[in-house]
Formats: structure tokens, sequence, C-alpha cells
């Protein structure tokens, strides 16, 4: 419980995406939820907000949900939009004025990915943004409990990592969190180094050392390499290494 208040206050320091994704992962394994979310959504239009995602849900998943432009018909994002207050998924299913037939089709379609039951945190910022935060998980045991024993450390977590993710003036645009290859091969194209020797560098082949550039560039959202480069850079998602 100690450790879990600590990690709590510590999301309050966090200086880049980087920082926030380990300490989500760190929620994750202290509450026994394998999944998160947290995602900013502009309140302007629900047909077509303006999102920041960061998550280490299954990536089939991910991928199915932004390429069919689900968001318009999930009941989290509708009910987040219109309430403060968390709820858990279950609850949420059984509500017909979020959850219509396209809402039910789209949460079964989550449980086949692996999120079988989760919660969700809504925070609102005065500019209008909306911040959701929710941890799930895919075994179905003691989930309930599970779920409601991390619920009041989600409440506290989503709202701290909301004003970091101000804080940082992050850009609005969909992120998911780099591996820690991902992480190296970028550092190491930060250095001005080609995919040759970044290889070389990472004992790896030259093709892999491009597949982990190629997933970085998408996942930040950028139009090339050198693009990449320069929003890791401006986002604060390398840091010098100590010699």
């Amino acid at each position: 419980m100690e450790i879990l208040q600590c990690l709590v206050g510590s999301i309050e320091k966090a200086e880049n995406v980087i920082d926030l994704d380990a300490k989500f992962l760190q929620l994750c394994e202290l509450c026994d939820l394998e999944h998160y979310l947290f995602a900013t959504v502009s309140a302007v239009s629900l047909s077509a907000p303006k999102i920041f995602v960061l998550s280490n849900y299954p990536t089939e998943w991910y991928k199915v949900y932004f390429e069919k432009d689900m968001k318009k018909h999930d009941p989290v994002v509708r009910y987040c939009f219109e309430n403060s207050a968390p709820i858990m998924w279950s609850t949420l299913m059984d509500n017909q004025k979020y959850c219509g037939p396209q809402g039910m089709e789209l949460m079964n379609a989550a449980k086949e990915f692996g999120l079988s039951d989760g919660l969700s945190v809504p925070v609102k910022a005065p500019s209008g943004e909306i911040c959701i935060f929710s941890l799930s998980s895919s075994r179905p045991e003691n989930l309930r409990k599970r779920l409601l024993d991390a619920l009041p450390y989600a409440q506290y977590f989503g709202l701290s990592a909301f004003e970091a993710c101000l804080r940082l003036n992050i850009e609005s645009h969909p992120m998911k969190a780099l591996t820690p290859k991902e992480q190296e091969s970028l550092f190491w194209a930060c250095e001005g180094k080609t995919a040759w020797e970044i290889a070389q560098i990472m004992g790896v082949t030259e093709r892999t050392a491009n597949f982990h550039l190629s997933s970085v560039t998408e996942k930040l959202g950028a139009v090339n390499r050198q693009h990449a480069v320069a929003k890791a850079i401006i986002h604060g998602l390398i840091k010098a290494r100590p010699n």
C-alpha cells in the first residue's frame, strides 16, 4: 500500500512520455492488472476529436480501434465526455444511454483481444480537454475485486498524469509507448548514426535496426526518421547518458 502511495505521488515528477509509461506499467504491476490506457481527448468534437494516447493495450486491438475509427461508438468515450465519476466497464455495458448495439459490439470485440473488463476514470480540464485513464485485465479471476482495489489510486493517478501531460505540453496525436529496443535505436539515431551503425552498436541486423526505427517513426506520428528525431528531442524522449 505504501509503495502504491509513493508511486502515485511520483507521477507528478514525470519529465516525458517515457516517464509516464514507466509509472503506468508500475501501477499495473502493483494492482495486478495487465493493461492501461491514458488518453487526452479534445471535447470540441466527438466525431473528430484530437487525441493523445499512451497505452500498452494489445497491439492488434490498438490498430483495429484506430483504423476503424471506433472512438465514435466507444461507450467509454461517450460516458467520459458527459460524466466525472469513474465507471466499471461491466456496469457501462448495461447502460443503454452510452452502450448501444455498436458500443456493445465494440466492448465484446475488446474482450476477444484480451480486455475482459476494466475501469475508466474521466478527468476534465477548464480548457475543455478530457482525460480518460483506464485499467483492465485479460484474466477474469477475482477481476472485479482487483479493479475496485485499484480504483482510488487510478483516480488520483489519472488526475496527476493529466496535469503532467498539460505541464509538458505534449502534442495531441496517437502515440504508443516505445519499447526499450526502440528507445535505444532512437537514441543512436539522435546521435546521427546510420541504420548500419545502429545495428553494429545494438548487436542486431541492419534490417532489425530499420524495423525499430520505422516503428518509432510510426509511434511518434512522424513523417520520416528525421522528423521522429526532431519530435523526440522536442518532447524530451531522449536523455543524455552518463559516461
